[in-house]
């Protein structure tokens, strides 16, 4: 992965985890908060790299992104929420990334499952990991439940919308135009 590549996956994934570590306070009803609506594109620019480099190179990118987004998040977001977020983040992105290279040694033609499949299962793990530090001693356990179910419907519902975008971006445009090159 070259140093550009690098700056530049390291600088999106830095934008949307501050984002969403700010929006995640904001409740839309009591099922959502706008952190669902952007949080979910961190684990698709994942899997685009996925598919492109090795896991090494997109494990570095994912913990630079968790280093880099932590001091802007700690100014923007109650410190829980940052060591939630920094602490969700970690574990489930990592998670992504070994089950979407799993499923892809296993399933290697199922394109939109890698995705999918391993974006639903590494989402599950973040929302739980996310609302228990963020919001259980805050919050009533009936709403930090409801707000765990409403977020991670809305990851679960990414996690499907999100495969044409894998596919244009992860499969397609690599072939045709060989982006992302080493």
């Amino acid at each position: 992965m070259s140093n550009p590549v690098i700056v530049v996956s390291v600088a999106i994934f830095t934008i949307l985890i501050v984002a969403s570590n700010y929006l995640v306070q904001f409740p839309l009803n009591d099922f959502f908060t706008y952190g669902a609506l952007t949080y979910p594109f961190t684990f698709l620019l994942a899997d685009i790299l996925a598919e492109r480099y090795t896991k090494q190179e997109v494990l570095k990118v994912v913990r630079i992104g968790i280093l880099v987004a932590f001091i802007p998040s700690m100014f923007l977001a109650e410190f829980r929420i940052a060591i939630a977020s920094v602490s969700a983040f970690f574990i489930s992105q990592q998670a992504d990334v070994y089950a979407f290279y799993w499923i892809k040694s296993k399933l290697p033609k199922l394109w939109w499952l890698r995705s999918t499949g391993s974006t639903a299962f590494s989402q599950f793990i973040d929302t739980m990991i996310f609302f228990h530090i963020a919001f259980l001693f805050i919050m009533p356990w009936q709403n930090v439940l409801m707000l765990m179910l409403g977020d991670y419907l809305m990851k679960f519902i990414f996690a499907f919308t999100n495969t044409p975008f894998f596919y244009l971006f992860g499969i397609k445009m690599q072939k045709l135009f060989g982006i992302f090159s080493r």
